[in-house]
Formats: structure tokens, sequence, C-alpha cells
């Protein structure tokens, strides 16, 4: 007998948990598929000093919010993998860990899909992808010029300083991953060059606040309006069929679809 679940949600971490939560709310049958362990980026990728890039009153999942006596403060990895964990524990997902999903076809026998792991498939009527975005490190071409000899690494990779030969250190990029590494190498006696494209920052705090305290009471983390309309935000759903991709969606529910989670920017939610 095929195994069959109305949903299967593909990835184990705040994602589908959020998701097996409010599924579970609404009383829809499903299963959370985890290539891994629960949280499993969180686990081993993440480097020694690594500080979640909000604050942690914006730590927040359905049904969960931050109660600790820091809220201004920013959570280190392993504080952010315990609050995960916790989650998965309190809402009772159904996760199925060390079971990495290979493909996702059209199942031409009922219209949903056909969901292969390691070891056989399963069969879902709905499937969603909850596996997160910046899967890959970009790594710019011209590094395949520079020497052997040079070390190269990525976020999920690197550590702590002690792991990098002698030498100086190019960081390339300055989103919340390379500013802090540079950051932390730069305190640690390094000589460090940080390579920015034409991003543009702004101030962390204005008068005593969080800049995503200030995001959050203007209402710019509302999901039921477009706050960024000159931003060209991911797209809402990513629909796959048969292995093609066709289309772009809106929120909503339809029957042999897969969707892939929209991130919401400031909040793990």
């Amino acid at each position: 007998m095929r195994e069959r679940h109305d949903t299967v949600i593909v990835g184990g971490g705040q994602a589908g948990l959020a998701m097996s939560a409010v599924l579970q709310r609404h009383g829809r049958e499903h299963v959370v598929i985890e290539r891994a362990r629960i949280g499993e980026r969180w686990r081993s990728e993440r480097w020694d000093s690594l500080r979640f890039q909000f604050p942690n009153w914006s730590l927040q999942l359905p049904g969960y919010s931050y109660a600790g006596d820091d809220p201004d403060g920013f959570a280190g990895y392993r504080e952010v993998l315990a609050t995960i964990e916790e989650y998965a524990a309190h809402v009772r997902a159904p996760v199925r860990e060390h079971s990495e999903v290979v493909d996702l076809t059209e199942d031409d026998s009922d219209g949903g899909f056909v969901v292969s792991v390691a070891n056989g498939a399963v069969h879902a009527q709905h499937v969603v992808l909850a596996t997160g975005p910046f899967q890959r490190p970009r790594i710019p071409e011209v590094s395949r010029q520079v020497s052997a000899a040079v070390l190269q690494t990525d976020p999920t990779r690197y550590r702590c300083p002690e792991q990098l030969p002698e030498g100086a250190v190019l960081v390339v990029g300055s989103g919340g991953s390379g500013c802090q590494i540079a950051d932390e190498l730069v305190h640690a006696g390094r000589r460090v060059y940080l390579s920015v494209s034409r991003h543009r920052r702004v101030p962390r705090r204005l008068w005593g606040k969080d800049l995503y305290w200030w995001l959050d009471k203007m209402g710019r983390f509302d999901v039921t309006i477009d706050s960024f309309p000159a931003r060209r935000w991911p797209p809402s759903m990513v629909v796959t069929w048969g292995g093609r991709r066709l289309r772009h969606q809106r929120p909503g529910t339809s029957r042999g679809r897969s969707y892939r989670a929209r991130p919401d920017p400031g909040r793990i939610r």
C-alpha cells in the first residue's frame, strides 16, 4: 500500500514547523520531511560567534513569542536552534528526520505529487517547499582564477578566526554574514578587506530603538499589504508541475500544486 498524505512539508526548519502548526490548527493531515535533523542549518552551517540579525523580540512563530529577559538583544545560533527544537516539541510536529527529498513529480493517477526520498516515495495532494532562501553561497566567477594556495571558504563552513591560515583576509559581501565575520576578524587582530557593492546601509538604532522596531511600528511587516511596492519580492509561490516550473501564484490553496514559502522580512514567523 502506497504511503499517502494530504500535505507534505519539505524542510524541518522554522518555516516548515510554522506551517505544520498552522495545518494542525486547521485539522489538516500532513508530514514534515527533513533531510537531516530539525533545524539542521542552525546546527552545522553557522559560525561560532554568529548573532541573529534581528532583535530577540522578533523571534516569533505561530503560537510562540520570545519570553526571555533580553528582548532587545541578539540571540546566538545555539539559542535560535534551542527555540526551534522547543517549538517543534511544543507543537508536536510530525517530523520525519534523516529523509532527504530527491525529486518531486506529478502523480498521474490523481493529480497530486510523488515526493521521492532516498528510501522510497510519498504521495501527497499538496506539497509545501519550506526549505528556505539562500540555500547555496554565491561564489563569484573570479574565484576560479585565485591560486589554490589561497584558502577560499564561505559562511556555511567558516567557524572562527583561528580556523584561517595566517595573512590578510578578503571578505566578499556586505550582508549580515559578511559584516559579522569581518568584524570578528578585525577584533581578532587580522588585516581585513571588506568588498562591497552598491549595498546601502541605514542606522541600526534610532532614538534608542532598533531599526526593525520602527519598521514594525510602521506596518512594514504586515503581510496583508505590500508596504514596499517598489521592491521586487521573491515570488509568493512557485508552482511546479511534472518537473516543470509554470507560473507564480498568489497565496491561496489549490489541488495538485506545490508551494514555496514566502520569506517574511525581519521575523521568524
